[in-house]
């Protein structure tokens, strides 16, 4: 797939169809929704949608796990409209994609809306309801944006796209266990979902360098992909680190207790370049994210069969 965009090639060469952002928390709780399934709302209050509208997902930032910050997550279609009850519908979604990375407000801070201003800030610019209407240019530009924004191999198929979508769910679901897969060579199947996931919980920031340039950071896995199939989508299984950081952790050269100090090992005293960056960590405390912080567990794991001490 060239172009993100093909996949609405036919709905963005209808001009009756609409473009919205909605908002969701992601929780059961959350009027029924279910995120990339379906999106339930309130006619008397926005009656808008239409079938075969498209929309972009936005977490507000009362339900982000990002420091308070929202974001967009990703984009589907309505394809049917039902009614639920009084003055309730919900819509079916089709052709839903996940953004990995999200988009935060730095990231569209230069974006230039079409359908508003958005004047200095971000206040009131989103609709109360969590129903905003926007334009088609607005829909495509932040498609657009999101995808550019991909560190891994752009998604080729369509199967590739639903594939991350099923992941992700799969963790909203609690089910973390992947067998392998198997082709010309093995594949990690849901590993970049699991990545992007676990620095979403952190904020986007090293648990001990606190760097934050996206592009140096990775979600480490604290029992590796290789050792367990049941823990490789675990949120919990993971620590955002800077690329230095997550190789000395890979290799055993640090480690995070259960109490969540960190632990460097007298191994990198045979680099002495590697023991300047490394040392100012030792028995510091790591940063531990207030959604899904590592278990005690899976690190008792990696101090006793990973960490050279």
């Amino acid at each position: 797939m060239d172009n993100i965009l093909d996949l609405y090639k036919q709905e963005l060469n209808d001009p009756s169809r609409g473009y919205f952002i909605f908002d969701t928390k992601g929780t059961a709780k959350d009027h029924d929704d279910v995120d990339f399934v379906s999106y339930n709302w309130s006619p008397s209050k926005f009656n808008r949608v239409k079938e075969g509208d498209l929309f972009l997902y936005r977490r507000p930032s009362s339900a982000s796990e990002i420091n308070g910050k929202f974001y967009f997550f990703g984009a589907g279609k309505i394809e049917s409209i039902e009614f639920i009850g009084e003055d309730r519908v919900k819509g079916i979604i089709r052709k839903p994609i996940a953004f990995t990375p999200v988009l935060l407000p730095n990231d569209v801070e230069d974006f230039r809306w079409t359908f508003k201003e958005r004047g200095k800030n971000w206040g009131y610019f989103f609709n109360q309801y969590g129903m905003t209407t926007i334009t088609k240019e607005d829909f495509m530009g932040i498609v657009q944006e999101a995808f550019a924004q991909r560190m891994d191999a752009f998604p080729t198929t369509k199967a590739e796209l639903l594939s991350e979508v099923e992941t992700i769910q799969e963790l909203q679901r609690q089910h973390y266990f992947v067998d392998d897969h198997f082709g010309q060579q093995k594949k990690r199947v849901g590993q970049p979902v699991f990545s992007e996931q676990v620095k979403k919980n952190y904020g986007y920031a090293c648990a001990i360098t606190k760097i934050q340039t996206k592009s140096f950071l990775i979600g480490s896995h604290i029992i590796p992909w290789s050792e367990r199939k049941d823990t490789r989508l675990d949120p919990q299984n993971g620590i955002c680190l800077s690329v230095l950081l997550d190789k000395a952790f890979d290799k055993g050269y640090i480690t995070i207790t259960p109490d969540y100090f960190i632990k460097v090992s007298t191994k990198i005293n045979d680099d002495p370049a590697l023991a300047a960056e490394l040392s100012k960590y030792h028995l510091q405390k790591m940063k531990v994210p207030k959604y899904q912080p590592p278990k005690r567990e899976y690190l008792e794991w990696h101090n006793e069969v990973v960490f050279k001490g």
